[in-house]
């Protein structure tokens, strides 16, 4: 079998130079007027990359074709396209016979081999091939319209006087010129050394030579089931003309079978010729070439082949095409260096240490795409052969989804998730840099600590889903106040850092503060809820108030707490004393912690006295606090500093449920029962469960709540009456008994009285203290007690001292006090003593009332 029994696809050409046959062997052609093309065309009509030929799987699934595609395969299409048949098309699955025109001067035609090699051997064993591994000229042939049978073009110099061939006499398109061509026809087939069957359209065999019964001799009995004729009748529906070529195994034999229609006898003959040791061999060279091809043209990463010496690149895949926008034919020959953004020299050095046992590993570098971008990569480079000749194969990956999202990581550790502002540890490191140019410098530098004014009131009202966009819309209005290279950063909760890496004088972080309260006076709008934001700041300049992060950061902050302190609203500088202060409030802080771990927190119980009666109606529980370092801590020192943290969350819990204890404890021992008060810090009534904890608290204790009474004062009350008005309402609906303290001080609201049903109103001890018996003092003090009796309240007078102060109440009926004149908070033991004491003599005898000697007084 010759070579040219190994073509099974061919093209003519026909251009302004020659014709031409081009055997196709390969999955892909390119064809054009580029010199580089696998088919080259000579005419000026044609684009450098005009068409690309692609090997697909036929339809009938029996035999391979070829697809033309108009350009080539990244999409860029030709000029002036391809028709096939007269018909303009993108891309057409060819059929033997098909006119594939170019241009005007340029054409082909598509043609699948049937026998020609065999018909060359048996016409003369001694001839050369006519179809090589290579384009042969024809100039001779006739045009294409000549091309409709493949005997034609294999036979078409065949002279009429010959002897009739052993080939094709018997053909449909042969020539016999014997008067007895069916004589012929059988003695030339059946001396065919290759096997030839004819079956009918019933799939009937007709006709065996003497070498397909010798190579096949089970055919006559499994016919149709015989591979040589298995599937070769049936849902194939023969037409005039038809030739086709498939490639069938008997055992571990191949053959080739070519198969034709024949008009006259209705019959399908095959030729078969055994192609098993072609078929290994091509396997072997297929494997290899194939498997180099696969796993250089397929792998996603990017690959050069460059000469070590000159740096010119012999060799590129498409992965590396497609990855810098260039064609193959674009990259070849080029300088590594134009592609490659780097250092020469030093890449040079690197490149000289590379051996085939130590490639160079590129973790990163920068390759220039055709649009002039620079593209992440990285891979490595190592030294190995090819065609020969020592190269440097470089394999690179793009990195660009990796580098972004290192990036994107970057950016959410370094930026707050809320309001995209910088955090903490990007502040920091801009801090860091600031205050190294700063002392290079020599100027100034001002970080200011920043704190929204009632946040967690809106938290606990409105909810978190607006208090975030609270938190969103006031870091945008104050990114909005600062200047170009100045940072704000979101601190946590609701605290905000502005760094000023540069300032003249401190004027200009003054100036920046009232830009801040300015844009602050237009209130946030989110759908129906119109806030008024406030908020509070302190200064801390760079190099008076610390010449490092940590000391400007911690006294920034001690000048916002002080501004805190001062009403809010406003802006507070640094100043040295404030640390002294701050640091005995860090210290007051620990102890705090430790007190409650070490149980240093006890009770004292004021009683509250009906003095007409002489019967103690109350009592009063004040929270005590003694340290082994400070001995005694008194309340008014260290609930300030616990109600910024939670730990007067921590505190009110065990006050409540120790004063409950306390006061079953009593009721147990036979005392009369009385309700035991216990003051509401502004912290813990803002909880928005609290009637939950209460409720959890005398479940747990056992006390009946109409025993149990909650403070509060007018100030808390005001700072957030939505709330309050929920949680009054159902502690009320415990039975819990409602206590409004300091009343009568500040901006007291009558409306208030009517809106929540209070049980005691106390006057505050601002009133009793300075108490002289003027006109305006007896006028208010009157008015409250009308008021309280008007609502139904008792009224209690507190911070009663003096004999005078209670002689000025009794005149007023003012009926109910608690202060020093009667008796100072006793510790449990000392209120259980009072208790019994009065219980067993009834009560204090109001006659002779005025003369007793009062405990501690």
């Amino acid at each position: 079998m010759s070579n040219a029994s190994e073509v099974r696809h061919l093209l003519v050409i026909a251009d302004q130079q020659s014709r031409r046959i081009v055997p196709l062997t390969n999955n892909t052609y390119s064809i054009g007027r580029d010199p580089n093309s696998n088919i080259l065309l000579y005419d000026r009509q044609v684009s450098r990359h005009h068409a690309t030929l692609l090997k697909i799987d036929g339809n009938n699934n029996d035999q391979p074709c070829y697809r033309i595609i108009d350009g080539n395969l990244q999409g860029k299409r030709s000029t002036n396209g391809i028709a096939v048949n007269g018909k303009y098309c993108l891309s057409h699955d060819l059929a033997p016979g098909d006119l594939i025109r170019f241009g005007n001067q340029s054409q082909a035609n598509y043609h699948i081999i049937a026998d020609s090699a065999e018909l060359d051997l048996l016409k003369d064993p001694d001839s050369q091939n006519r179809v090589s591994d290579t384009c042969l000229p024809l100039n001779d042939i006739p045009g294409e319209d000549h091309f409709a049978s493949l005997d034609e073009i294999f036979l078409e110099d065949e002279d009429e006087e010959d002897e009739p061939s052993n080939t094709m006499a018997f053909s449909s398109r042969g020539k016999n010129k014997e008067s007895d061509p069916f004589q012929n026809q059988a003695s030339l087939a059946d001396s065919n050394p290759n096997p030839i069957i004819e079956v009918d359209f019933q799939g009937q065999i007709t006709y065996l030579n003497a070498a397909a019964k010798i190579k096949f001799p089970d055919l006559m009995k499994l016919q149709a089931f015989h591979p040589v004729l298995h599937n070769l009748i049936g849902s194939r529906t023969p037409t005039e003309g038809t030739s086709f070529v498939r490639e069938v195994q008997v055992e571990q034999t191949f053959f080739e079978q070519h198969i034709h229609y024949l008009k006259e006898t209705e019959c399908l003959r095959s030729y078969l010729f055994e192609i098993t040791k072609y078929r290994q061999r091509e396997s072997k060279l297929t494997a290899g070439k194939d498997r180099y091809r696969f796993f250089f043209e397929q792998t996603t990463e990017g690959i050069l082949v460059i000469n070590p010496d000159t740096k010119h690149i012999i060799e590129t895949n498409q992965a590396y095409c497609q990855l810098l926008g260039y064609s193959s034919a674009e990259i070849i020959g080029c300088n590594l260096y134009q592609l490659l953004e780097t250092e020469r020299d030093t890449f040079n050095e690197e490149l000289a240490q590379i051996t085939s046992d130590h490639p160079y590993i590129i973790k990163e570098s920068f390759h220039r795409h055709q649009n002039g971008s620079l593209l992440a990569v990285a891979g490595q480079i190592s030294l190995t052969t090819y065609q020969g000749q020592d190269v440097l194969c470089l394999v690179v990956r793009d990195i660009r989804e990796r580098k972004q999202a290192e990036e994107e990581l970057q950016y959410q550790l370094l930026h707050d998730p809320l309001t995209n502002l910088p955090n903490r540890e990007l502040f920091k490191q801009q801090l860091g840099v600031a205050l190294a140019h700063a002392e290079r410098h020599e100027h100034l530098l001002a970080v200011m600590f920043i704190d929204i004014d009632s946040f967690t009131h809106i938290n606990n009202t409105l909810g978190h889903s607006l208090g975030d966009q609270v938190l969103q819309s006031f870091g945008e209005r104050l990114s909005a106040c600062i200047r170009a290279g100045d940072t704000v950063t979101r601190w946590g909760s609701d605290e905000f850092v502005l760094l000023l890496p540069q300032i003249k004088n401190t004027e200009d972080t003054v100036k920046l503060a009232q830009r801040i309260f300015e844009t602050l006076q237009r209130p946030f709008i989110f759908n129906e809820h119109r806030l008024q934001i406030k908020c509070s700041i302190g200064i801390a300049i760079y190099p008076q108030d610390g010449d490092n992060a940590e000391g400007l950061l911690k006294n920034a902050d001690t000048a916002l707490y002080r501004t805190k302190e001062q009403g809010k609203n406003h802006y507070q500088f640094y100043s040295p004393h404030l640390t002294a202060e701050a640091e005995l409030l860090l210290r007051l802080e620990t102890l705090l912690h430790q007190g409650l771990e070490k149980k240093q927190f006890s009770l004292e119980y004021q009683p509250q006295l009906q003095y007409k009666t002489g019967k103690i109606v109350g009592m009063e529980a004040l929270l005590r606090w003694e340290t082994p370092a400070f001995g005694m801590i008194m309340p008014q020192k260290f609930l300030p500093l616990a109600e910024k943290t939670n730990l007067i969350l921590h505190l009110s819990k065990w006050v409540l449920k120790t004063a409950c204890e306390q006061n079953l404890s009593w009721q147990k021992d036979g005392l009369p029962p009385i309700p035991v008060t216990v003051n509401l810090s502004a912290r813990e009534f803002q909880q928005p469960h609290l009637a939950t904890v209460v409720a959890s608290i005398l479940d747990e204790t056992g006390l009946d709540p109409q025993w149990l009474e909650l403070e509060l004062t007018e100030l808390t009350l005001r700072q957030n009456l939505n709330l309050a008005r929920k949680t009054l309402e159902d502690l009320q609906n415990l039975g819990v008994r409602i206590a409004l303290d300091d009343f009568g001080r500040g901006f007291s609201s009558l409306g208030y009285l009517k809106q929540f049903s209070f049980r005691t109103l106390k006057l505050h001890q601002d009133f009793i203290r300075d108490l002289r018996g003027t006109s305006e003092e007896l006028g208010l003090i009157s008015a409250v007690l009308a008021i309280g009796k008007g609502f139904n309240m008792r009224v209690v007078a507190e911070g009663v001292e003096t004999s005078e102060q209670l002689k000025i109440l009794q005149d007023l009926d003012c009926n109910e006090i608690q202060g020093y004149w009667f008796s100072r908070p006793l510790p449990t033991k000392e209120a259980t003593e009072l208790l019994s004491k009065i219980t067993r003599n009834n009560y204090i005898d109001s006659a002779n009332f005025m003369s007793l000697p009062m405990i501690d007084g």
